[in-house]
């Protein structure tokens, strides 16, 4: 029936508040003040900042393992950089590789191309930061740009702009990377939705870590911290102690910029599953990390907590024949998703991500279910495969 009593009027008021408060709750809704440095910067803009000052010397640090077709591939979009100051690029590689050992000597004339390799007697420690930490002492110059063979410059401007960021304050600056079109839309937006997070955390205050391949950071600062020491024991988890370990509220700028941004090859499933498994040991490691997962539990849970009141109100309601609470439920889950939707969408699409508006909702939903699964996974695995080997 549709009596209006006390009961119905507070049950009412409470779903449109509850529609119109939970959808502030979500990383897409932060993420709106991060659209303002989404804008690209002209080159010419670029070039004629060196005018006032020097643009910094750059070394971009490469540690591929097995990775020769790509090294083919990408190694001349790295070369072929137009930056008004000096760069090189270093590759510190893996001994033993034939393959790639065979692409670094086709690259060995350019002027700008310098290789090395990690010593096969290195043990019980992670190859991978070592390699990173040979390619910083390797460096001749100021700033260490690391990232991935797999990431491709989606302009010939990425370096110029996040150079652009380097000031004499400024010792960390953060990039964006996205997943190339042909990977799964759910991992581009889960790679997305954890990434606003982190973005958003470092816009405000201190940087908790970063989950892309895009990183700058001061030699000097990376020297005099002694790089990875404290860590080189964990396998994965670089780029999240780097920022972790060097940044504090007022070092750390972010370079949001289309052309600024890397395209990183679609990750295969095992990739995928050992990024997130591996988060698993290292966030264990950094420090502020309770503060960020709070954060994500919090959004998850007043979501699917407001769903279901919504959800449960609607089913009780229509076996007492309560219409208006019904109706009330209905429209409050529309207010509800319609709002978060309409964010998600805007964040998204800024982004350069094009998902259908159907599936943004039902994504989101689907991350607490996918850390679950990850941390199940985790529980169960041998924690000796998150360490180097030890004596």
């Amino acid at each position: 029936m549709f009596e209006i009593d006390l009961p119905t009027i507070y049950t009412c008021a409470a779903i449109l508040l509850l529609a119109l408060t939970t959808p502030l709750l979500s990383p897409f809704f932060r993420g709106r003040k991060l659209l303002p440095l989404i804008e690209s910067q002209p080159a010419e803009d670029t070039e004629d900042t060196t005018t006032e000052a020097p643009l910094p010397s750059i070394s971009i640090v490469l540690t591929p393992h097995e990775k020769a077709t790509e090294l083919e591939q990408n190694l001349p979009h790295l070369l072929s950089q137009q930056y008004g100051g000096k760069y090189e690029v270093i590759v510190v590689a893996w001994k033993g590789d034939s393959d790639t050992e065979d692409v670094l000597k086709r690259f060995e004339h350019n002027d700008r191309f310098y290789h090395t390799y990690i010593p096969d007697s290195s043990r019980y420690m992670s190859r991978k930061k070592l390699a990173m930490t040979l390619g910083a002492k390797a460096s001749k110059c100021e700033w260490l740009l690391f990232t991935e063979i797999e990431c491709v410059p989606q302009s010939d401007q990425w370096l110029a702009l996040m150079a652009s960021e380097c000031s004499p304050s400024t010792d960390i600056v953060m990039g964006h990377t996205r997943y190339d079109d042909d990977t799964p839309s759910y991992r581009r937006f889960k790679h997305l939705f954890d990434q606003l997070y982190l973005l958003s955390e470092a816009r405000r205050g201190t940087a908790y870590r970063t989950s892309c391949a895009n990183l700058l950071l001061r030699k000097s600062v990376f020297n005099e911290g002694e790089g990875f020491r404290g860590n080189l024991k964990y396998l994965r988890g670089e780029y999240d102690f780097l920022v972790n370990k060097y940044a504090d509220g007022t070092n750390t700028s972010l370079q949001l910029a289309p052309d600024a941004w890397l395209t990183e090859l679609a990750p295969s499933r095992k990739t995928w599953v050992n990024k997130h498994l591996f988060y698993m040991e290292t966030r264990q490691h950094l420090r502020r990390s309770m503060r960020h997962r709070c954060m994500v539990w919090i959004d998850a849970a007043a979501l699917h907590a407001t769903l279901t009141a919504f959800i449960a109100v609607a089913a009780t309601a229509a076996v007492f024949q309560r219409w208006i609470a019904v109706i009330a439920a209905a429209v409050g889950i529309i207010i509800l998703t319609s709002l978060r939707t309409l964010w998600a969408k805007k964040v998204t699409s800024r982004f350069g991500e094009n998902f259908s508006t159907l599936v943004l909702l039902p994504y989101e939903l689907a991350t607490v279910w996918h850390r679950l699964a990850t941390r199940l996974r985790y529980w169960r695995a041998d924690k000796n495969d998150f360490i180097s080997h030890k004596l």
